[in-house]
């Protein structure tokens, strides 16, 4: 935990957890020890991060995309046929193809059952959802369901996808 094993009375300890929580944007009751019920500000922060990696996939913006996530990024998804892909080239295939004809409706996303989990220090998390898209499929709607957990890091200030796992 933050402040133990620095010889220093439990009031003190208290208010170094605090102080360091505060400053790795964490909220007091994880400083505590406690179970979050709600967001704190660095949980806020994965999940606009996690959004926005999620819109610009969507949208196609590579420059966006690219920005959120590391150059190394590694990934297990079904285009990587069971392999681990490494890199963001990889992804770029998949922004370089061409758009479909289009129905001038947006896909909806819903992320249902949201867990973000900050660890060590503050400076690394796990997100866990199931991400839905409703979309038209030859004119019909339906929606696609799919597993995904993604790894961040804080760096320089912004938190980086630095993993993902979809299924």
């Amino acid at each position: 935990k933050i402040g133990e094993g620095r010889g220093l009375d439990s009031k003190m300890q208290s208010i170094v957890r605090a102080r360091t929580a505060l400053r790795a944007g964490l909220p007091l009751c994880l400083a505590a020890g406690q179970r979050c019920l709600s967001f704190g500000r660095a949980e806020e922060g994965v999940v606009k991060a996690l959004k926005d990696i999620l819109e610009s996939a969507g949208n196609k913006d590579w420059e966006k995309y690219e920005k959120l996530c590391d150059k190394d990024i590694t990934c297990f998804e079904p285009e990587s046929v069971g392999n681990v892909a490494k890199g963001l080239q990889f992804h770029k295939y998949y922004f370089d193809l061409p758009s479909g004809p289009s129905s001038g409706i947006k896909n909806n996303v819903t992320l249902a059952d949201l867990n973000v989990r900050i660890l060590g220090e503050g400076n690394s998390a796990v997100a866990c959802y199931n991400r839905l898209i409703q979309k038209l499929e030859d004119g019909s709607p339906v929606t696609v369901k799919s597993h995904e957990s993604r790894v961040f890091e804080m760096k320089q200030g912004q938190w980086v996808c630095v993993h993902f796992h979809r299924s």
